[in-house]
């Protein structure tokens, strides 16, 4: 019989002070024990423990679910290695907070702080934050905003956009549109494009580099 190893396995072996888990052919993982192991830099190793074989205990069940004490465990983990002020700092860096989920991730949007972008315009405001890059996948996500602004943009690649709040008129390639929260469009790959918002907008885009013309 195979046996399972979940995210409360994990947060035994953080308990224990450990920093690898041990598994063999006759183990399953499952991806909220991959995730909480990837969290606290638990090494997941194929194969026997050096010295004497040692299995982490199994939980009676498993909701695939990460808990509060285990993401405290993890912090604490982070915390003695004298790792938990970069761990900080990353995501100061990055602007928003998120967690890796099942191989992909998930961003908190209360916690996404914005970043003024350059128009090109004098006196146009308008400011953007990515939170899905390069390193996640071939398509690049993030929140858009104008602020009573009216300023042109040349577009590299493919690009969707979902209007969130507000309204604006945008123009592509010569043809003008009016949008309001809810409408979602798309911008060709090397399109001009003319925004324009008379209060403030806010989107949420998803572009494509590998589109470019």
């Amino acid at each position: 019989m195979k046996k399972v190893i979940c995210a409360k396995d994990v947060e035994t072996l953080i308990e224990q002070g450990k920093s690898t888990l041990y598994i063999d052919a006759n183990t399953i993982l499952t991806p909220s024990a991959k995730d909480a192991a990837k969290l606290a830099e638990i090494e997941i190793v194929e194969g026997a423990p050096p010295q004497a074989p040692c299995a982490a205990p199994a939980a009676p069940s498993c909701d695939g679910a990460i808990s509060s004490d285990l993401i405290y465990a993890a912090l604490k983990a982070l915390y003695e290695r004298g790792m938990l002020d970069e761990f900080l700092k990353d995501i100061v860096s990055k602007g928003y907070v998120s967690q890796a989920v099942g191989g992909g991730k998930i961003v908190r949007g209360n916690s996404v702080k914005m970043e003024p972008f350059e128009t090109g315009t004098p006196g146009a405001t308008a400011c953007s934050q990515e939170v899905i890059g390069k390193n996640d996948g071939q398509i690049h996500s993030g929140f858009f905003e104008i602020d009573q602004s009216r300023f042109e943009q040349d577009f590299a690649c493919e690009a969707n956009f979902h209007l969130l709040e507000g309204a604006l008129n945008i123009t592509i390639n010569g043809q003008t549109v009016s949008a309001e929260a809810g409408d979602v469009f798309c911008v060709p790959a090397g399109a001009k494009v003319i925004w324009e918002a008379t209060n403030h907008a806010r989107l949420f885009y998803s572009r494509f580099p590998q589109s470019k013309g």
